[in-house]
């Protein structure tokens, strides 16, 4: 299975933006927030699209894009799976504050959690690979 997306990083304060998955193979886990590009969508159309849908803020500046690639070998519950993750993170400025607990499609609400405190158990490969980039 492969999944590419486009993803928002950024903190609020010294927390950073989070939402909880409600499906797919991180379903359960705190995640960075975006998705999918709908067909004809740059990366810029679908970060601030996403960014709207699943927080409620706007995307007023990007600092940097990351591609990434990750292979996760087993689901939020632990169940072995092949799963290829790629695509873009970027690090973002934005207006206006997470709402939190706002509902979306595949997020049951936005959180805002320590960089610190993120283990495999509590956070998807994708959340974890994007504090590590924050922490270099």
């Amino acid at each position: 299975m492969e999944h590419d997306g486009v993803y928002g990083l950024w903190r609020q304060g010294e927390l950073l933006v989070a939402v909880r998955k409600t499906r797919g193979p991180y379903t359960g886990l705190l995640d960075l927030p975006g998705g999918t590009p709908e067909e004809g969508e740059t990366h810029g159309e679908t970060l601030r699209r996403e960014l709207t849908e699943e927080c409620a803020v706007d995307v007023v500046a990007v600092r940097r894009w990351h591609t990434f690639v990750l292979r996760v070998d087993q689901d939020s519950s632990g169940r072995p799976i092949d799963f290829v993750h790629r695509g873009v993170i970027a690090e973002v400025e934005v207006s206006g504050e997470p709402i939190l607990g706002y509902p979306d499609e595949d997020v049951s609400g936005v959180e805002l959690v320590a960089p610190g405190a993120l283990t495999p158990t509590t956070a998807s490969a994708l959340l974890l690979h994007a504090a590590a980039l924050l922490g270099r």
